[in-house]
């Protein structure tokens, strides 16, 4: 079985070079935070951290109750895979992908994948809370490497809450290409 098709947006290293600091997409998480996922979550890691699950120990280390863990950050800001309504998607449908920023960056290439991931995290995500983000292209810088020429492509998505608190700010790199054809140099 092959591997996921992204839908790349195609264009210039130009078109690419213009698109820094713009807005890639922004999106909101299906529902809210509540405790019944972050207690299923603690279970699947067999996590015994109790200001994820016990209010007086949360209160007693300053927060204002029990407390998401920061792996839940996607989580919580993922859209809705299929809504009522809409038609049943097939298996290897986008609709089972997430919808990944640097696809929209318009670029030659038809290859990507992740070089580095980081995320710093802010303010501390609670249940009730709605997570939402805003991803854009930090920078570009184009390279020859052993897998083809390309550009590495930093994307930047800031999460916040229904407050508009920051949650959380991942930064993305991404190698976007044209494979390097055997015998080619």
């Amino acid at each position: 079985m092959a591997g996921p098709q992204w839908d790349l947006t195609f264009g210039t290293w130009e078109d690419a070079e213009a698109m820094v600091g713009a807005e890639l997409g922004s999106f909101e998480g299906a529902d809210e935070v509540t405790r019944a996922d972050i207690r299923r979550r603690l279970e699947t890691l067999a996590l015994d951290c109790p200001l994820h699950y016990d209010e007086q120990v949360a209160k007693v280390h300053g927060y204002r109750g029990v407390v998401s863990p920061t792996a839940m950050l996607m989580t919580w800001s993922m859209p809705p895979y299929w809504r009522p309504g809409e038609a049943r998607p097939v298996e290897g449908a986008a609709a089972y992908l997430p919808d990944y920023p640097a696809v929209h960056v318009p670029a030659p290439g038809d290859s990507l994948f992740v070089v580095r991931s980081e995320t710093e995290y802010g303010e501390p995500v609670y249940p009730g809370d709605r997570i939402s983000g805003v991803s854009r292209l930090q920078s570009m810088n184009r390279k020859r490497t052993a897998v083809g020429d390309g550009a590495f492509l930093v994307v930047e998505t800031v999460y916040r809450n229904q407050d508009a608190a920051v949650v959380g700010t991942e930064r993305v790199t991404y190698f976007r290409y044209t494979a390097q054809q055997p015998g080619q140099e």
